[in-house]
């Protein structure tokens, strides 16, 4: 399992001593430590990272720490930094009511006992890892969504542009999409499709058919190939080829169908009309042939007559 990236942890003390004492209470978390001497060294590492939480020193000369956690709350970057105060001097409750006023999350008095800072610290810490965690994500997500509208238009714009009619289905076999073309194609609309919808339209010549192929092929895992008529509501009739393969999701699951429908009338016509021109072409062959054997037939016949006739008109005889 990949570990946490580590956080930064902001010191603030003016005694150097105390900054070692509360580095060795903290070091087991693993943390990134980060160290200043003042209000105003503070404030300067915040303009370049930010904290999980800010451990701060009341009495410091400068700016000590209530005029740094004010300065700390007016940048919005580290409006909601939580901030914990160490002192050892004041027990206040003054003083305590201020510091939560400016937006502590504790107030600590030294000698700081380790396994109450430490404890404290690490929720946080925590805190600040999932918050961290919960961006990430949502930064995945909103690439996730951003890629998935992308692809959603490109395939709106593809499908509503293709020169092919485009159907999706479910495991069923039902309908779930059209594309515009293949309601043209086909002479329904999108809600006259959907379901077994789209089955109705089929021309009463091919539809029992067609039902029938369509039934046999859903779940038999291969690709699908037919051709077809169908009937507008107008009464026109168009010759499809139809194609249907399966779909699967990245895991290898069938997740449904899709399907092209190709409007092939012309090309019916045009294998019509050459079907008739070779039937016609082989007719007259056919003719020719017969009228060819008629004419050999009759050139024979009259070759074997004409010595017979001659001769019974020489010798006068009849034949």
């Amino acid at each position: 399992m990949q570990s946490e990236p580590q956080v930064n942890v902001l010191m603030v003390d003016d005694h150097p001593e105390n900054l070692i004492a509360l580095e060795a209470i903290l070091d087991g978390l693993g943390q990134n430590l980060v160290k200043a001497h003042s209000g105003e060294e503070a404030l300067r590492c915040l303009l370049h990272q930010d904290f999980a939480v800010i451990l701060l020193d009341v009495q410091m000369p400068g700016l000590d720490g209530f005029e740094t956690a004010t300065l700390i709350r007016q940048r919005e970057r580290s409006r909601l930094t939580p901030i914990i105060f160490l002192t050892a001097f004041s027990t206040s409750d003054n003083l305590r009511f201020k510091g939560y006023s400016l937006g502590a999350v504790d107030y600590l008095l030294k000698p700081i006992e380790s396994e109450i800072l430490t404890s404290k610290v690490t929720v946080f810490v925590d805190l600040y890892q999932k918050s961290a965690a919960l961006k990430r994500q949502a930064v995945q997500l909103a690439a996730i969504n951003s890629e998935l509208r992308q692809s959603e238009e490109r395939f709106r714009s593809l499908s509503a542009c293709s020169p092919v009619g485009i159907l999706l289905f479910n495991n069923q076999g039902f309908c779930s999409y059209t594309n515009p073309r293949c309601q043209a194609i086909c002479g329904f609309t999108l809600g006259e499709s959907l379901g077994q919808g789209w089955m109705q339209f089929f021309d009463e010549g091919d539809r029992t058919r067609a039902l029938a192929d369509w039934t046999n092929y859903i779940g038999k895992g291969h690709e699908f190939l037919g051709e077809y008529r169908f009937q507008a509501p107008d009464g026109e009739v168009r010759w499809t080829q139809m194609r249907a393969s399966p779909m699967y999701s990245d895991q290898g699951e069938s997740i449904g169908y899709v399907g092209t429908i190709e409007d092939i009338t012309e090309r019916k016509a045009a294998e019509e009309a050459r079907t008739n021109f070779i039937r016609e072409q082989v007719a007259r062959q056919q003719a020719e042939a017969a009228n060819r054997m008629k004419d050999e037939f009759l050139a024979v016949l009259s070759h074997e007559l004409a010595p017979r006739s001659t001769q019974c008109w020489a010798g006068r005889a009849c034949c």
